[in-house]
């Protein structure tokens, strides 16, 4: 963690309003990005987004200034952003490729990709399960360590490089049958 953050955590565990508000608005966009690709769907993910903050600043007395904030900010995410798609819809909603993002400014890598490539690459990562899915998301959409996702969802490093090999090796599977390539996931 820098020390720009952590002076900022320091500054909101004391009150100061000013520095909650900036680490809500650095942590925002990444977060409903994730919240998104947990929950497919953007009014739930910025719920859960809400509902994680709302959560970070009542618990943030607690945090060891000492630790990475962002792997505990993302842990705390996640876990809402589960709770409530599994609240909200039992986990059957697809991806909404068609429903215009309003957080789609803050990512423009998005704006680059071709429709259809997006769209095969969410149907691939749409046909992950949980235990391969979130791994992937978190080291390339979070950008944290495996260690980091370890610490995140409670398992051990090895698992995380296991599931990550396994969840690269699916989608390369899904995203070539999907285009109609090699059925053996050559790319």
């Amino acid at each position: 963690m820098d020390n720009i953050e952590q002076d900022l955590i320091r500054r909101a565990k004391q009150g100061h309003q000013d520095a909650l508000e900036q680490i809500f608005r650095c942590h925002l966009d990444s977060a409903i990005r994730l919240a998104y690709l947990i929950t497919r769907n953007w009014a739930t993910a910025e719920d859960a987004v809400q509902e994680a903050f709302l959560q970070v600043f009542r618990s943030l007395h607690s945090f060891q200034e000492e630790r990475p904030f962002k792997p505990w900010f993302t842990k705390i995410v996640v876990n809402k952003a589960k709770r409530t798609k599994a609240r909200l819809d039992r986990g059957h909603l697809p991806y909404e490729t068609e429903e215009p993002s309003p957080h789609l400014g803050y990512a423009p890598e998005a704006h680059t990709l071709d429709k259809e490539g997006v769209d095969s690459l969410f149907q691939a990562i749409n046909a992950l399960d949980d235990n391969h899915r979130l791994p992937l998301l978190l080291k390339y959409i979070s950008g944290l360590t495996e260690s980091q996702i370890a610490d995140t969802l409670g398992i051990p490093q090895t698992t995380v490089k296991s599931r990550l090999y396994v969840a690269r090796q699916r989608l390369k599977k899904q995203i070539a049958s999907l285009e109609g390539g090699d059925q053996n996931g050559g790319l």
